[in-house]
């Protein structure tokens, strides 16, 4: 994803490329953490190793969008689908009103319903990310796409921790699903305006 184009077009010129599901803010925001580069050639070197590998990479994949997330959502949604197929990934994208994204993106997830990828925003007001983790990363999290029992463990100790110790522990939480587990598709922390 080139994220730095959707910046100052798509995007406001404000908005800070993200590494986290949370703004730099929260408790144990790691600073160690680089967004993914923009490498088209690479993901298409990663394709072509997962085809000959067996794997069936021209499947569908839904990508679903929200209408009114934010300004230009459909725009930045229809700009993500060609970035995924430029580099040859057979998306369609579907975009949903808020009721119906919900059922969507909550358990309990349809049995057939194939690969997807789920546009979302999620803020913390809490500067704690006790909530936002386990929401979108615990095995029984409402809207975890994932589940990792050392990663359970760990959010389980985080949340457990005070302290520095607890801010180290969330520290470590974002690598893992920044670097190892690459659960999501980090775009941007918006910005208001009042």
């Amino acid at each position: 994803v080139d994220r730095e184009s959707f910046l100052c077009t798509l995007i406001p010129s404000d908005a800070v490329v993200a590494t986290h599901m949370v703004p730099p803010s929260t408790l144990g925001w790691n600073p160690d953490l680089k967004p993914w580069p923009y490498d088209p050639e690479q993901a298409k070197q990663l394709l072509a190793e997962a085809k000959a590998d067996g794997v069936a990479v021209d499947t569908e994949i839904t990508l679903i969008g929200r209408t009114g997330n934010f300004p230009n959502v459909t725009e930045v949604m229809e700009a993500l689908q060609q970035m995924f197929a430029d580099v040859g990934l057979n998306v369609k994208l579907e975009m949903y009103e808020v009721a119906e994204w919900v059922q969507l993106y909550s358990k309990p997830f349809a049995a057939d319903r194939g690969p997807r990828m789920v546009e979302a925003m999620h803020d913390n007001n809490r500067g704690d990310p006790v909530f936002s983790v386990f929401f979108k990363y615990a095995c029984d999290g409402l809207q975890s796409g994932v589940c990792d029992q050392e990663l359970d463990a760990l959010i389980a100790e985080a949340s457990a921790a005070t302290g520095p110790e607890r801010a180290q522990k969330w520290s470590e939480i974002f690598r893992m699903v920044h670097e190892d587990l690459v659960a999501d598709v980090f775009l941007f922390h918006m910005v208001g305006f009042s």
